[in-house]
C-alpha cells in the first residue's frame, strides 16, 4: 500500500520548453523557471520561441548558432550605444536580454535589449519579488536577423498593446533599422531629420545615426549620441529625472 501511494502522489516532471508550443503564460513561466536546458525563450500570443538551449542527445537541433554579423556585433553595438547614453542620465538604465511579465495575457516577450527610466526617476516599470519587470520598459530593441516576421508582427503588436513608448528593430540582414514611437496607441516610425539622425522623443539626447551604426561605425555612433548627450534637450530631461526623484523622496 505504502508503495502504491507513493506512486500516486509522485509529482510529474515538469516539460522543458519546446520551440513552437501553444501554452498559457502561468505554464510558460512555470516551465521556464525550472527548465536546466533552455537558456532563452519568450512566450509570444501564447507560442513558445526558443532562443537558447542546449542540444538534446538524439534529436534534431532546433535553434540556430549565433552569426556575428547577423547578431552578435550588432547586438554589442547597439549596447554600446545605450551604455554611454545611461551612463550620462541619471535615472536611466540600459539592459540586455530581459524576460519580462508583460500586460498582454499570453505573451512574456525577451528583447534584446532595453531602456528604462528607474521607478523612483518616475519610470513605467516596477520589478518583482524575483527581479522581473511587471510589464515593457520605455524602449525595447531587437537584432533581428532571421526573426524579422516575428519582430516586425506579432511582438510589435505585443509591445504596443503593452504600451511601450518606442520600438527598435535593427533588420541586421536587409541593413534597415526600424524605430517607432507610440502615438494615440498606434506604432509610427521616427523620421530622421536634416541631418539623417533618428531622435528619441522618451529619451531627449539619445541620437542615432543609423547609416554608421549599420557600418559599424562606432567612433561616429559614439560622436553623435555624445552631441545628443550635450544638447540643451538631454539637460532639461536630467533635471526634469531629478525633480521626480527628490518629489518621491518626501
Amino acid at each position: 500500500m505504502g508503495k502504491l501511494l507513493e506512486r500516486r502522489t509522485k509529482r510529474e516532471p515538469i516539460p522543458e520548453l519546446r520551440d513552437g508550443d501553444r501554452i498559457s503564460k502561468s505554464e510558460f513561466w512555470r516551465r521556464y523557471e525550472s527548465s536546466h536546458r533552455v537558456h532563452r525563450a519568450e512566450l509570444i500570443d501564447n507560442v513558445v520561441h526558443v532562443i537558447a538551449a542546449s542540444p538534446i542527445p538524439g534529436q534534431e537541433r532546433t535553434v540556430a548558432p549565433i552569426s556575428n554579423d547577423g547578431h552578435g556585433g550588432p547586438h554589442g553595438d547597439i549596447l554600446f550605444w545605450l551604455g554611454c547614453y545611461a551612463v550620462a542620465t541619471p535615472g536611466v538604465r540600459s539592459s540586455g536580454p530581459t524576460t519580462i511579465r508583460g500586460l498582454d495575457p499570453g505573451s512574456s516577450p525577451e528583447p534584446d535589449a532595453s531602456l528604462r527610466i528607474l521607478p523612483e526617476f518616475g519610470g513605467r516599470t516596477r520589478t518583482d519579488a524575483k527581479g522581473y519587470l511587471d510589464c515593457g520598459p520605455e524602449l525595447i530593441l531587437e537584432i533581428s536577423s532571421t526573426t524579422t516576421q516575428l519582430d516586425l508582427g506579432a511582438k510589435l503588436r505585443v509591445n504596443c498593446a503593452d504600451g511601450v513608448p518606442e520600438y527598435f528593430v535593427w533588420r541586421t540582414r536587409h541593413q534597415v533599422i526600424d524605430w517607432f514611437e507610440l502615438v494615440r496607441g498606434e506604432y509610427v516610425p521616427l523620421e530622421p531629420d536634416a541631418d539623417g539622425f533618428l531622435k528619441s522623443r522618451v529619451f531627449p539626447g539619445l541620437w542615432l545615426d543609423p547609416n554608421a551604426m549599420i557600418a559599424g561605425d562606432m567612433a561616429k555612433v559614439l560622436a553623435v549620441v555624445q552631441h545628443g548627450i550635450a544638447s540643451p534637450e538631454h539637460a532639461k530631461f536630467v533635471e526634469k529625472l531629478r525633480k521626480k526623484a527628490a518629489k518621491k523622496k518626501r
